[in-house]
């Protein structure tokens, strides 16, 4: 169907919607319009794609997400600390982390304030230039695969709704995993793809998962079939799902080896040990249970597309009516058109009234006089399906003559045949006798002539 490949090598997509395909071997949705590996190298800070404009103009315009200036605050009290207690409950400072995709670098700076050795990665100079500023947090500019890292570095890579960008995950993930130390993990966050949904479908019900089908950026839509075998083709086969933020997501721990989880008493005595991790802990504790935060979003999410709903609603209600008054508009001019008519018509008839009043003697008499020429003209009908009748009775009797005779015919026929056969055979039976007595005599007259021959 395309020439497009999945992440696995299969080439033999099926079509999904008119931007996506989807890959029946592992179950992942394909964008056709992606952005190749080239455009993720950002040389122009005002024009390409994950450039600058990208987090000030782009997000907000066509998306209707804060900038960067608003998020590097709203995101460090939600979601910024909600990942980081995911990240403590499988690994305790100082461990080593590298956060890819870290746009304004509020999570890193977190990490860091936790006890962490976090460093954070982007695309753009210029937004790694504002988390150097904003959060002075080291930062270094990707891609990964150009990044000069030693190998097993990190005890830990996060990715927080940057799988999905990437071009070429297997390659990318295949560098970040020779990063990881023997018992190093990823965090991901990625839009998780259930499988069972038809596009037509979410269509009619507005799938909350048609706002992260975005085609020209997010290139890979995994399901958790297709994720399982993603980390696996990587040497991770363990995967620990952990509750999403949002209900759209999947958020999970990928390792080599099964992991243990750490306890709320280990994590709050590891960041009071430190003054920048006892501001840390003051924020959980703020937030008294980090797991209502993920319930207070999921709310948020549910009453925002709620709302979405009503004003979708109320919009195309204002469009229904909008229609239906032009359609009233037109019936109304119709109608006045059909008064004017019918009153044109009204005095038509009004006139025919008249006319009819004046010649309905004309039409007594007429009808009188059809009435007579009706009643002579059924007479001659009468008289000549009269005649008709006879005729056919004739026909009918001499069309049986007609049969005797024919029938007469073929017997004399057959009778004459008999005869000729008869008087044929006996003629046969004469030329026969007489070719017999012309024999004898010619036998005779032989003989004599012999007998004379002998005389002599």
């Amino acid at each position: 169907m395309t020439q497009k490949s999945c992440w696995c090598g299969n080439t033999d997509l099926v079509k999904f919607s008119p931007e996506y395909a989807r890959c029946e071997r592992c179950g992942t949705l394909n964008s056709l319009a992606g952005l190749s590996a080239e455009l993720m190298r950002v040389s122009d800070d005002e024009r390409e794609f994950y450039s600058k404009e990208y987090w000030l103009s782009y997000q907000t315009k066509d998306y209707g997400y804060p900038d960067i200036y608003l998020r590097s605050r709203v995101d460090l009290p939600e979601r910024s600390l909600y990942w980081l207690r995911t990240l403590m409950t499988y690994r305790l400072p100082p461990a080593k982390v590298l956060e890819l995709g870290c746009a304004h670098g509020g999570s890193v700076a977190l990490m860091n304030w936790a006890g962490f050795d976090a460093t954070g990665l982007e695309l753009s100079p210029w937004v790694v230039n504002f988390a150097k500023k904003t959060f002075e947090i080291p930062m270094v500019l990707g891609p990964l695969e150009d990044v000069d890292f030693q190998p097993k570095t990190f005890d830990v890579i996060v990715l927080y709704d940057v799988l999905e960008h990437l071009p070429d995950p297997l390659a990318t993930m295949r560098a970040a995993a020779s990063l990881l130390t023997e018992d190093g993990i990823f965090i991901v966050q990625t839009p998780n793809y259930e499988e069972h949904l038809v596009y037509a479908e979410m269509l009619d019900c507005q799938d909350r998962f048609l706002d992260q089908m975005k085609a020209i950026e997010h290139i890979h839509l995994f399901s958790h079939r297709s994720i399982s075998q993603f980390f696996q083709q990587l040497g991770f086969g363990f995967l620990a799902f952990e509750q999403q933020l949002f209900d759209y997501d999947m958020y999970f721990i990928a390792s080599r080896n099964q992991v243990v989880r750490n306890t709320e008493e280990q994590i709050a005595h590891d960041l009071l040990k430190r003054p920048s991790g006892r501001m840390v802990q003051a924020l959980c504790d703020s937030s008294t249970n980090y797991r209502s935060l993920q319930t207070q979003y999921q709310a948020s999410e549910q009453d925002r597309a709620a709302r979405l709903e009503v004003i979708l609603q109320q919009g195309q209600k204002i469009e229904e009516l909008q229609a239906h008054k032009q359609l009233v508009e037109v019936e109304l001019d119709r109608s006045q058109q059909a008064i004017h008519e019918y009153q044109g018509i009204e005095k038509q008839f009004q006139e025919l009234q008249d006319r009819e009043s004046q010649t309905q003697a004309q039409k007594l008499q007429l009808i009188a006089k059809h009435q007579q020429e009706l009643t002579r003209k059924q007479a001659e009908i009468a008289n000549q399906q009269q005649e008709i009748d006879r005729l056919q009775q004739q026909h009918h009797i001499t069309t049986t003559e007609l049969q005797q005779l024919q029938t007469q015919l073929a017997a004399a026929r057959s009778k004459i045949e008999q005869i000729q056969q008869d008087r044929l055979q006996e003629l046969h039976q004469q030329v026969e006798r007489t070719q017999q007595k012309i024999d004898e005599t010619n036998i005779k007259i032989t003989q004599r002539q012999t007998w004379r021959f002998w005389q002599r």
